[in-house]
């Protein structure tokens, strides 16, 4: 069987990087012997990583589709797709509706493989914000026609259902949940430390920035270490804005960018803390077994802690002040149920693979 995935991989973002493998962990488990290849920003770097065979997304402009009809990319990715046997949208918010730029971009990938007429799995998917007729048509169109649809969360499947009635949606867990060398401990002997993996948010980035800078100000002069840590490469700047309107700057420790997970593991299974606005910073709390608090920037972060009866751990972007994320840490407790949350995601990925086996078969 030959398999194509596409994604937003090779782009610097660790949650698309943990989607990508969780996907590859169960397409290996499913069909064993199966011929992937995986569609990327950057190729080289997704193949070296994942000792896979990687080519290009198809190009979504009209300058990009031209270059690469030059280079021969174009070709590359055609020939791939007309000789696989099914294609995958692989996990994430593709076509959550909270950039329609985003959406026209995935759409036209999508495109393409209907015009290669090849069948076409939607797999892990958010739908959230189909709040204009435009994106509800890409959604209804490039749904409609999958031969096997799965999503993160039961407000995403309760609008499938209106925008493709008919069609069997299936709830999966997000991605990182199917990982299986995720790690199930944190080290014994624990430091005050918190981690802040910050994401810029344009509707209320100042005040969310001050918010930061003074919880962050406050765990520093209760002797607490404090460690910024970017989930993507565009967090960088954002994070050192925060980081440079802190007084005691000698006392934080500010992380480059990294998609290498196990490094990631490490700084998480040493934290007592962390606050996240990233989704899969979050998500890696859970898998590590800290007690965190979530932003809720999109959707997609309050339905899927919704589906994992997590909602008391989310605040508002509007309401994370410096008073409250205080309030919020100093109540802070280990949370028991973190090992069972994550035997109880990958019991129900199990039982999705079952189903789309039956179809690879």
């Amino acid at each position: 069987m030959k398999l194509v995935i596409a994604g937003n991989y090779g782009a610097h973002n660790l949650g698309d990087e943990l989607i990508l493998e969780g996907i590859l962990t169960a397409v290996r488990r499913m069909k064993p012997a199966a011929e992937i290849t995986v569609l990327s920003e950057k190729p080289q770097e997704t193949k070296n990583k994942y000792e896979i065979h990687c080519l290009k997304k198809f190009p979504a402009g009209l300058r990009s589709f031209f270059f690469r009809l030059l280079n021969g990319d174009f070709k590359k990715t055609s020939e791939a797709v007309r000789e696989c046997d099914f294609f995958m949208f692989g996990g994430g918010g593709l076509f959550d509706g909270t950039t329609l730029k985003g959406m026209i971009i995935w759409a036209v990938q999508a495109m393409w493989v209907y015009h290669y007429k090849k069948p076409v799995i939607l797999y892990a998917q958010s739908v959230s914000s189909i709040d204009s007729k435009l994106k509800r048509w890409i959604v209804e169109k490039v749904f409609r026609g999958a031969v096997f649809i799965s999503v993160r969360d039961e407000n995403s499947k309760e609008i499938l259902k209106d925008i493709v009635e008919g069609k069997q949606v299936y709830i999966m867990p997000d991605m990182i949940f199917r990982i299986e060398d995720s790690p199930s401990a944190r080290t014994s002997n624990l430091q005050g430390k918190v981690i802040i993996c910050p994401k810029k948010i344009e509707w209320i980035k100042e005040e969310l920035k001050a918010s930061i800078v003074e919880f962050a100000s406050n765990l520093i002069n209760a002797n607490m270490t404090v460690e910024f840590l970017p989930f993507a490469i565009e967090d960088e700047k954002y994070l050192r804005e925060i980081a440079d309107k802190i007084a005691q700057k000698g006392k934080i420790e500010i992380h480059k960018f990294t998609d290498d997970k196990n490094k990631i593991s490490e700084i998480f299974q040493t934290a007592s803390f962390v606050l996240g606005v990233r989704l899969h910073s979050i998500l890696m709390a859970i898998i590590c077994k800290v007690p965190f608090i979530a932003i809720n920037y999109n959707p997609k972060v309050k339905d899927l802690l919704k589906s994992i009866n997590l909602e008391e751990t989310l605040i508002e972007p509007e309401d994370a002040d410096s008073e409250t994320l205080i309030a919020r840490f100093l109540k802070r407790s280990e949370t028991k149920n973190f090992q069972k949350i994550r035997e109880d995601q990958l019991k129900k990925h199990l039982e999705v693979e079952s189903h789309l086996k039956v179809l690879l078969d």
